[in-house]
């Protein structure tokens, strides 16, 4: 998961990382500077909150300014990794809440459905890329780390209600891909960001050019049962989850590129609008 969010350092120097790991991981959250960070994902929040302030409810608007307040004060005081873990359960408890505020408060027109696209694109997006890695990673068949990835999605109590058993490849896969009953798995979520694609062009009279719909026709097709004898093992070849992890990151770079075409589509750009009307 670190190598996907490009926090650790290149292969070149890691002789020199060696203590200085902790400042990385430290950087991820703390640093706005640092791409990909959280508190670079919180500025980026709060400058978006700023131009929808309308509609937003009071209650919505202090969540936000708790968060931007939390993370500026952890910043400033050169927090250790036990600070960090506990500022960040503090980051899911507010992220929490403005989830409820958006589902409960916020007038259901169209800028609230391009709110929830928004999400499942980037929900959907990060747990199959974060599969198809771990698909491919021979640390990530180390013992535990199954039970971590479900941790990841949200799913472990899910799995063992179901399974009652120690959590193992197949059914692990069927959860988090494949099962349309959960809401953390990548077909619930690709399938009810199809939905509201299928809304929108009935509403709105636009058609996609169904790349997603291949990618997700595609991921639908795949047979876990071909991984049914396959030991995810160290040492054993990862290259028996390769056509599974190949058909996640198609869909990736579908969700990717649908995202791209709705922004362009929808959202009113200032750059291109400033240089026409200049021209005008």
């Amino acid at each position: 998961l670190a190598e996907l969010l490009r926090i650790l350092p290149r292969p070149e120097e890691d002789n020199a990382a060696g203590e200085g790991s902790e400042h990385v991981l430290l950087e991820a959250i703390y640093d706005p500077e640092q791409p990909g960070s959280l508190a670079g994902t919180i500025r980026n929040l709060m400058w978006s909150a700023t131009h929808v302030r309308e509609r937003l409810s009071l209650d919505h608007w202090h969540s936000l300014n708790h968060l931007q307040r939390e993370q500026q004060a952890a910043h400033r005081k050169h927090p250790t990794l036990t600070e960090a873990i506990a500022f960040l359960d503090r980051v899911l408890g507010i992220s929490s809440s403005l989830t409820g505020f958006a589902m409960d408060n916020m007038t259901r027109d169209d800028g609230w459905r391009f709110l929830l696209i928004g999400r499942r694109l980037e929900r959907l997006s990060f747990f199959a890329q974060t599969i198809a890695c771990f698909l491919r990673l021979e640390s990530a068949r180390a013992p535990g780390c199954l039970e971590w990835l479900l941790e990841l999605a949200d799913s472990i109590i899910t799995y063992r209600s179901r399974y009652s058993r120690l959590p193992e490849m197949l059914p692990v896969l069927d959860l988090l891909v494949f099962d349309d009953s959960n809401p953390h798995g990548v077909i619930f979520q690709a399938g009810v960001l199809a939905r509201y694609l299928e809304r929108m062009a009935r509403e709105l009279g636009d058609s996609f050019d169904g790349s997603f719909d291949e990618a997700l026709a595609g991921l639908r097709a795949f047979d876990l049962e071909t991984l049914e004898h396959v030991q995810f093992v160290p040492g054993r070849d990862s290259r028996a989850g390769e056509d599974l992890a190949a058909r996640l990151e198609a869909l990736v770079l579908a969700a990717n590129q649908l995202s791209d075409w709705l922004g362009m589509r929808y959202f009113t750009h200032v750059g291109d609008v400033s240089r026409q009307t200049m021209a005008l």
